[in-house]
């Protein structure tokens, strides 16, 4: 990685984490207080003061979202490459991707990133100036636009095929019973924390920044429980940034119980900042019941005042996934929210066919054999009317 230049609001310690996080050697930081100037984002002062930084081999990476002409202008001033926060997150997220469809994901965001880009390069030709730009003239910029214009295309039906494809899944787990959580919360939060307590998956856990970009989905225990776990979010990340995820974010939208992570550990200000900006992704797109869980009780401060702030979204569940605290309490405000209720069908004799049907939908706890045989079973309510119609057509009797 190369040296970089970092040029961010004043004690914005958050902006830093993510330059660190991809590895960047900071040699010199610039700070600014506001960004008016509508030619370079940043006062005309400050650009000078990172000209005199500047040795040749850094780039420039800038604590904003830059229009493409303060974009072009600062390049075309510094002369070195310049970026914003929309394309460091946009590295971070290369960095991290794994699978195929992050990967996907991450390219179709990188490519409209540079859309607005390219058009003001070629504005810039056609204007006369030697904009200098891959080294191009207008026609092979611009052929070089279109090609970007067809690839996003690509990339958009096979986004959309996987997205189907995930909604068949989440129709199938649904028709058999299961119940959808899904983890959502601001990066580093201990998302992947939490699904490793709940459901002993293994899921590698990393101190930085985005560790998790494809979604992971682990079953809580023999519950009919499946729980998931998907990118975390971030400040000032725009919609179309986050649109370039949403078959990622499907699995949080259709959930039937999403839980809210936040980290207890935040002072009360940060704690309230960073809550506002998951609830602006998730309000009016979330299917299921949000519930608010406060992490890392064991490293806070104020947390009567935390929970007080997370209460306006519902009751609040205080946990430390790291050692495990309050997780109990969690998982039974999970089976109460998904409408979890215990049954017993009573049976004379053993029947494989009706012990399977009671398997498909429910989970089985126990077995108790005297002159008829009790099958105790923990089922969603809202399958239960189902399950209940064709065991008593079978003379299998069911109560609660």
């Amino acid at each position: 990685m190369p040296e970089v230049i970092v040029v961010m609001r004043k004690g914005s310690k958050e902006f830093l984490n993510l330059v660190e996080s991809l590895g960047y050697k900071i040699s010199q930081t610039v700070e600014f207080k506001d960004a008016k100037n509508p030619k370079f984002y940043i006062s005309e002062g400050k650009v000078d003061e990172i000209k005199h930084l500047i040795s040749g081999k850094e780039k420039v990476i800038v604590d904003g979202i830059l229009k493409s002409s303060q974009w072009y202008n600062l390049e075309k001033e510094l002369k070195t490459e310049v970026e914003d926060r929309i394309k460091l997150i946009i590295d971070i997220f290369a960095d991290r991707a794994k699978s195929r469809e992050a990967k996907l994901q991450v390219e179709y965001a990188l490519l409209k990133y540079r859309v607005p880009l390219i058009r003001e390069v070629i504005h810039h030709v056609r204007m006369g100036e030697h904009a200098g730009w891959m080294g191009a003239g207008e026609y092979e910029i611009a052929d070089y636009y279109e090609m970007i214009r067809r690839r996003m295309t690509r990339i958009e039906r096979k986004l959309k095929k996987i997205s189907v494809e995930r909604e068949e899944r989440r129709k199938e787990r649904k028709r058999n019973g299961f119940i959808l959580v899904g983890i959502a919360g601001y990066t580093n939060v201990g998302k992947s924390t939490l699904l490793n307590r709940l459901t002993e998956s293994g899921v590698i856990v990393e101190e930085r920044m985005f560790s998790t970009l494809s979604t992971k989905t682990s079953r809580l225990g023999k519950e009919r429980i499946l729980i998931t776990d998907t990118v975390g979010f971030v400040a000032d990340m725009p919609p179309w940034l986050i649109e370039a995820f949403r078959p990622t974010l499907e699995e949080i939208y259709n959930a039937d119980i999403v839980l809210l992570l936040l980290d207890g550990a935040e002072d009360v200000g940060g704690f309230q900042s960073k809550m506002n900006v998951t609830l602006d992704v998730l309000l009016n797109k979330v299917r299921g019941k949000i519930i608010p869980v406060i992490n890392k009780i064991d490293l806070a401060s104020s947390l009567e005042d935390k929970i007080e702030i997370a209460g306006e979204i519902g009751d609040v569940v205080c946990i430390s996934a790291k050692n495990g605290a309050g997780i109990n309490g969690l998982i039974k405000r999970i089976e109460r929210e998904a409408g979890l209720k215990r049954y017993t069908a009573i049976m004379e004799n053993f029947d494989k066919d009706v012990f399977a049907m009671i398997s498909r939908y429910a989970k089985i706890e126990s077995i108790q054999y005297g002159r008829s045989m009790a099958v105790k079973f923990v089922i969603q309510e809202n399958m239960m009317q189902e399950l209940k119609r064709k065991l008593e057509r079978r003379g299998i009797i069911v109560y609660e």
